[in-house]
C-alpha cells in the first residue's frame, strides 16, 4: 500500500495446494466493491435481479463449494496453466480459464438455461475473474513447483532460514498482503486501490479472458523465478511486490465489470 497507516502483523499458516483458493474473502470483496462501481445501471439491475443480492455477497460462493460434501470437482477451477510459449491454450475441464469461458457463454445464452444454472454461472464468473488475477494461481508448464511451494520470508534482520518465517507461495499472494494491514476494511483497501490505480483503469479494460491470463503469466513468471522452493525471500522484495498485488486486484475489478457489462449490455 502506498498511503495510509501500515499495520504489520506476523501470521503464518501453511495451506495445502488442494485447499488453496485465490484471494481470501477480503480480496474478493475488494474486487466486488470496485467492479460494482464500474457497472452500467442496466448491468447492475440485471446482475442483482439474478443473484437476489449484490456481487459482494456472492463473490466467495465458489470457495464454499470446494468443501468435500459439496462440489469437490470445482476445486481445480481456481487455477490456470500457461504453456512454455507463454500462451494459454488449455482446453482442460479442470482449468479456470476454460470454466470462466464456459460460464460466460451460459450467461450470454441465459434464456436457454434454467434459473439455477444461470445463478451458478454468474457466481462462478464473478469468482473466477478474481481468482485468475492472483499470482499464486498462475501455473507454468515448465516450472513444476509453480503449483505452490514453501519458502522463507526474511524479517529484514537475517537471511538465515532459522531466523525467517516459513511461508507458501499461495499464502504470500492470497492472504499475507491483507494480513499486514489488519486494520484495513475491504472499503479501505478499495479506496487505496482507487487512489493508486484508477488512472490505469482504462488500460486494463482491453483484451479477453485468455489474453488477461497470458498477461498474468508475464507478470507472474519473473516473480516465481526470483524465489525457488526452500530459499529465502528478502524483506524489501516481499514489500515491493505489494504493488503487484494492488495492480492485480485493480485489473480483476475492472475486467469483472467489463465482462458483466458486455454480457448484459
Amino acid at each position: 500500500m502506498k498511503n495510509g497507516i501500515k499495520y504489520a502483523i506476523c501470521l503464518v499458516f501453511l495451506l495445502s495446494v488442494a485447499d488453496a483458493s485465490a484471494w481470501v474473502k477480503t480480496g474478493h470483496e475488494v474486487i466486488s466493491i470496485l467492479a460494482t462501481e464500474q457497472l452500467t445501471p442496466k448491468t447492475k439491475r440485471a446482475v442483482e435481479k439474478i443473484l437476489g443480492g449484490d456481487i459482494r455477497s456472492n463473490s466467495v460462493w465458489l470457495n464454499e463449494l470446494k468443501k468435500p460434501e459439496a462440489s469437490a470437482h470445482t476445486r481445480f477451477w481456481h487455477n490456470t496453466k500457461i504453456g512454455k510459449d507463454g500462451r494459454s491454450s488449455t482446453r482442460s475441464d479442470k482449468d479456470g480459464i476454460v470454466q470462466l469461458e464456459r460460464n460466460i457463454e451460459v450467461l450470454r445464452h441465459r434464456n436457454e438455461h434454467s434459473d439455477s444454472l444461470v445463478v451458478a454461472a454468474l457466481r462462478t464468473v464473478i469468482h473466477l475473474v478474481g481468482d485468475l488475477h492472483c499470482v499464486a494461481h498462475i501455473r507454468f508448464e515448465d516450472i513444476p513447483y509453480s503449483d505452490n511451494f514453501i519458502f522463507y520470508r526474511s524479517n529484514g534482520k537475517s537471511m538465515k532460514k532459522e531466523m525467517c518465517s516459513k511461508m507458501t507461495w499461495y499464502k504470500l499472494w492470497s492472504k499475507w498482503y491483507f494480513d499486514i494491514h489488519a486494520a484495513f476494511s475491504p472499503e479501505m483497501f478499495a479506496e487505496e486501490i482507487r487512489m493508486c490505480q484508477s488512472d490505469k483503469f482504462g488500460e486494463y479494460m482491453h483484451g479477453t479472458p485468455r489474453t488477461w491470463v497470458e498477461e498474468m503469466g508475464r507478470e507472474s513468471r519473473p516473480l516465481i523465478e526470483y524465489i525457488k522452493p526452500e530459499e529465502v525471500l528478502d524483506n524489501a522484495t516481499s514489500y515491493n511486490w505489494e504493488l503487484v498485488h494492488e495492480r492485480c486486484l485493480a485489473k480483476a475489478s475492472v475486467r469483472l465489470a467489463v465482462v458483466l457489462n458486455d454480457i448484459f449490455k
